[in-house]
């Protein structure tokens, strides 16, 4: 709300409000969950918990509502996805600019929902002059896949905020879950799981030239989609459905529970 999203000013008293909020959840619990080692280090040095209360579960998605489908591809031109909330972290500004610089390469955008920065986002389209973007209103949820499977690629996040160092956003676990290619933004926190060129690829953050040349990159090389697209589609099967996630935290829990008992006898 503050760093990321900017809705409150630092050391406003809202920013106090919250960082308070924080501070006091994370002292109550016995047991703090986070997505990535990366945010746990923040929470470490932000509000000086003990690294031991922290446990790592990654997002993972529902592979029963996000699953491989036909890929039918029925367009004469080559179709890039995205959705989200269209807050910072995406950095949907600079997808836009990278539609941009593609307009010559018979590619179309499509971007669904809507959000925080989309009026911005819809202004800089008609400053720029951008024709391959098509501006899609929030769908339920249960149809993104449709959506997702007539895409080429897919796209992750790319924004300069703090925070997209630190997460995995949930929308490229649902591109994995249906063996569709992906390019997102390189962090530490997406290295934690994942590896450039193998399951997915990575660019330059904040880098609109960067992002058209790894989109352009793919669509030139169908063999590095495909690539990509299995392999990431195995590493979500093998490490990141819900009973595979479920399972690792329910053995994290029940050894915390035998640790209590066994403190709780001395």
């Amino acid at each position: 709300m503050v760093y990321d999203r900017r809705l409150a000013r630092p050391r406003s008293l809202r920013a106090i409000y919250y960082w308070l909020l924080d501070w006091l959840s994370c002292k109550l619990a016995d047991k703090i969950l986070l997505d990535t080692n990366a945010n746990i280090e923040y929470f470490v040095k932000t509000f000086k918990i003990n690294r031991s209360k922290f446990l790592r579960v990654f997002v993972g998605s529902d592979n029963e509502v996000f699953y491989p489908l036909e890929q039918k591809f029925e367009y004469d031109y080559f179709l890039v996805h995205f959705h989200g909330c269209y807050i910072p972290l995406q950095g949907i500004e600079y997808i836009i600019r990278a539609a941009k610089i593609l307009e010559k390469e018979n590619m179309k955008f499509n971007l669904i929902g809507r959000g925080q920065t989309y009026e911005n986002i819809r202004r800089l389209v008609e400053e720029l002059k951008v024709e391959n973007i098509n501006f899609i209103d929030s769908v339920p949820y249960e149809e993104l896949k449709n959506y997702i499977a007539e895409a080429n690629i897919c796209l992750g996040i790319f924004g300069t905020t703090e925070k997209a160092q630190r997460v995995i956003p949930n929308k490229v676990y649902e591109y994995l879950a249906m063996g569709c290619p992906v390019i997102t933004g390189d962090s530490p926190a997406v290295r934690e799981l994942f590896n450039d060129q193998q399951e997915m690829v990575f660019c330059k953050m904040g880098d609109a030239d960067n992002l058209a040349k790894k989109i352009l990159e793919l669509k030139d090389n169908s063999q590095l989609r495909n690539t990509i697209a299995k392999n990431g589609y195995n590493k979500f099967i093998n490490n990141l459905t819900p009973k595979i996630l479920g399972e690792q935290l329910l053995k994290e829990v029940n050894k915390e529970i035998k640790n209590q008992r066994i403190n709780d006898l001395y």
